[in-house]
């Protein structure tokens, strides 16, 4: 079964803990492989983004798609 980008657009994004981390702005996918390399997160703005582990830019957080844990109702983030 195949899905649209789209549908997940908006989409919960969640820390390990189910805390609210922001929504899905993009999803970021390799036209070789055609795999999902990493997704960008417009963050909550009581998160100092200054502090994450991972590149961002005017509240949004790029998040390699290898710390995703699970895809869903919202998505859950490993850490």
């Amino acid at each position: 079964m195949s899905s649209f980008s789209g549908e997940y657009l908006r989409r919960a994004v969640v820390d390990a803990n189910g805390e609210l981390f922001g929504h899905l702005s993009d999803i970021v996918i390799d036209p070789r492989s055609g795999e999902v390399t990493e997704i960008l997160v417009e963050v909550v703005p009581e998160i100092d983004v200054t502090k994450l582990p991972w590149p961002t830019d005017g509240g949004f957080c790029q998040v390699p798609a290898q710390e995703i844990a699970q895809i869903a109702s919202r998505i859950m983030l490993r850490r």
